[in-house]
């Protein structure tokens, strides 16, 4: 059965790569998976379901078509165990619904349960070898896992083979940056933006391939990009105020991390950026006027001054290339 990709509109999973926000880039593990939990929660659900009343009980078995069908009713509610129950009952009613085996893979990896996701990308792949969606599946569940090169020659298998479908070119932008392939992340940054011109979410990693690899300007140019296509992620702005930051534009900095919080949190953030490189002095003002604007939020922001003191303390006493100027620090 030929894969049905318009069902890609509700059950992609977004994975982020390392972020270059304003403390410092991260990634969050995911969740270890358990079986015995997850059929709990699809009992729970299907109790759930039972208490509207045996009027509304289809009179016979339904179909592995009208599974599939309830599946992504229940997945475009958000109601995951719930899709993945209907989806496996259709794919144990007719096992060749590659469509249901694919989708059942996504609700899987929306639930955090990777690995057995993966089974299901697998067994898709052993049924139709030129599945460019099992590869696609089989590289985002491994990239999950952290197996970077795994996940690179999936992806790019997903490539080969299909060519139009914008979320290989991501996912692989994210293996390569992942492996510090960064001219080649970019290259497949663009490729996923002309299938999806203007998309805020890869025009932010094409931001950071190019930030990583440290041409500020390029990425000062993609993440500007992103805010005027209409993105409000706190993440686009902060990486904003960071590129900034690094061309030394720190006003537009500052404005940019109170896009993506607020005043205290953009002095603290913009101390954070200038601290990473390498002016201490710089950023223990903006620090100090984070306690300033908001006592709050002493508690982190005095430790991150604490951390810029001790940077100053044992700073080198000449006045070489790359030092910060002489007199009282300023902020901005």
């Amino acid at each position: 059965m030929a894969l049905d990709w318009s069902m890609n509109r509700f059950l992609l999973v977004v994975i982020s790569s390392a972020v270059l926000n304003a403390c410092a880039g991260h990634k969050e593990s995911p969740p270890s998976f358990d079986m015995a939990e997850y059929r709990q929660l699809m009992e729970r659900q299907k109790g759930e379901q039972g208490q509207l009343g045996e009027a509304e009980q289809p009179a016979t078995e339904m179909t592995a078509e009208e599974h599939e069908k309830t599946g992504d009713v229940e997945a475009q509610r958000r109601n995951l165990p719930l899709a993945g129950l209907h989806y496996s009952k259709a794919l144990k009613a007719d096992p060749s619904r590659n469509n249901a085996r694919y989708k059942l893979g996504q609700v899987f990896l929306q639930q955090g349960l990777v690995e057995p996701a993966l089974m299901q990308f697998q067994d898709l792949r052993a049924r139709d070898a030129r599945s460019a969606a099992a590869y696609q599946g089989i590289g985002q569940a491994l990239l999950m896992q952290g197996k970077t090169r795994e996940a690179e020659q999936a992806l790019e298998k997903a490539v080969e083979l299909d060519q139009s479908v914008w979320l290989s070119h991501n996912l692989l932008g994210l293996a390569y940056d992942q492996d510090q392939r960064y001219a080649d992340a970019i290259k497949s940054y663009e490729s996923a933006l002309r299938l999806r011109p203007r998309d805020p979410s890869i025009l932010n990693n094409l931001g950071l391939a190019y930030a990583l690899m440290g041409d500020h300007e390029a990425a000062i140019h993609a993440f500007e990009q992103a805010v005027a296509s209409g993105s409000v992620s706190p993440k686009v702005h902060n990486n904003l105020g960071v590129a900034y930051a690094h061309r030394e534009r720190y006003a537009e900095a500052f404005e940019s991390f109170k896009r993506g919080g607020d005043e205290p949190r953009a002095y603290n953030n913009l101390g954070v950026a200038l601290l990473g490189m390498g002016k201490p002095k710089q950023a223990a003002a903006c620090f100090e006027k984070a306690i300033e604007a908001n006592p709050k939020f002493y508690e982190k922001a005095s430790e991150n001054l604490r951390h810029a003191r001790q940077a100053i303390d044992s700073a080198p006493t000449d006045h070489g290339g790359g030092k910060e100027p002489a007199g009282p620090p300023s902020c901005l």
